[in-house]
């Protein structure tokens, strides 16, 4: 799909340019809102109502027993090559892709559920010096979020500070991994100092600066071409 939407974009004279690296600074949301980040909302749905007709056939008529039995009703459609009835075909071949779909409408449905659920789960976020609860899938890149005991996190952060004994918490990942012990993580000196105080979190001006795989993977060939040179 990548090299399609590539082909397309060179013919048009608009390749998009690959992201290299991000910057990112704490508490400050219109400097990352104008980085174009990838929002928190969670989507696991395949369909919705307007894609899943035709998006469904086509996965389905991509099984080779399924194309197969297409070729079959189109050549029964022509009197002069079968003398059989299309009929003998197509209603077989219509059930099957009936049951097929109503099986994969009810687990997207699932998925629907599943993600209005998560996304829809209420966190405290730090905005304009003040705790607000917003939804997890309002998060946006740079937020400061103050979690309790327990709670679940649907989304990817960076420890600041914790109310347990040398800035630790511990994490489960069972949704991710199925691990179910719990990971160590700790908080760096500087920031732990902040401890839950809102107005040293409010006043946290951190700065992030990071490469993509992309990236990094081009500077690691560049690197082991100069040590071959080297050697």
């Amino acid at each position: 799909m990548g090299s399609v939407e590539s082909y397309f974009g060179n013919l048009c004279g608009k390749e998009k340019k690959q992201e290299e690296e991000r910057y990112v600074r704490a508490n400050d949301r219109p400097f990352n809102l104008s980085h174009n980040y990838a929002n928190n909302a969670i989507r696991t749905s395949k369909y919705n109502i307007f894609t899943f007709l035709p998006l469904n056939l086509f996965e389905q008529f991509r099984r080779l027993a399924n194309a197969y039995f297409l070729f079959l009703l189109l050549l029964q459609l022509i009197p002069q090559i079968s003398s059989l009835s299309w009929f003998t075909t197509a209603v077989p071949l219509i059930l099957v892709l009936a049951m097929t779909a109503v099986k994969d409408a009810s687990d997207d449905i699932n998925r629907h559920k599943s993600d209005r659920q998560v996304n829809n789960r209420m966190v405290n976020v730090l905005i304009d010096g003040e705790l607000r609860n917003e939804k997890w899938m309002n998060v946006q890149v740079g937020d400061v979020i103050k979690l309790e005991s327990n709670q679940f996190v649907t989304a990817d952060l960076m420890l600041l500070s914790s109310s347990e004994p040398l800035n630790l918490v511990y994490v489960e990942t069972a949704e991710l991994d199925g691990e179910t012990n719990l990971k160590v993580k700790q908080a760096l000196t500087l920031t732990g100092e902040m401890g839950d105080c809102i107005k040293d979190l409010s006043a946290f001006k951190g700065k992030m600066f990071s490469k993509t795989n992309h990236a990094a993977e081009i500077q690691n060939q560049h690197q082991g071409q100069r040590k071959t040179n080297q050697q």
